[in-house]
């Protein structure tokens, strides 16, 4: 029997809740009308932890071109405990690129709640 551990790290990349960055606010706003804590913060990259494990390396490559000139990443989501709900291939990008730390949006569920929660909002988002 597997771990539930392994299960989670096995969510396809399709079936993981997605944001576009301008829609964070919506993101924020609906996370608070629902009463689910959340805060914003610097957190490093070392203390995140995946819940998928298939990323695009171009996509990974194109956003690390982009931390090179400068450029300034929407935050990641993550729930309690550091993993990451939206934004692997943003964390990468940014480990690829030697950075320390990474802005995160870290909301106040445990991973399963999390995931769940922020399903349910990135469907209302969309």
């Amino acid at each position: 029997m597997r771990q539930l551990k392994n299960l989670i790290r096995e969510i396809e990349r399709k079936d993981m809740p997605q944001v576009r960055g301008k829609d964070t606010p919506e993101l924020l706003r609906i996370l608070a009308d629902n009463g689910i804590a959340y805060r914003r913060g610097e957190v490093a990259v070392d203390r995140l932890k995946p819940t998928q494990e298939n990323g695009i390396p171009s996509k990974v490559d194109a956003i690390a071109s982009s931390i090179t000139r400068g450029e300034t990443l929407h935050p990641i989501v993550v729930s309690q405990g550091g993993w990451i709900l939206d934004g692997h291939h943003r964390w990468l990008a940014v480990k690829k690129t030697g950075g320390n730390s990474i802005e995160c949006i870290i909301i106040g569920l445990p991973k399963l709640d999390a995931l769940r929660m922020f399903s349910k909002a990135a469907d209302e988002v969309s």
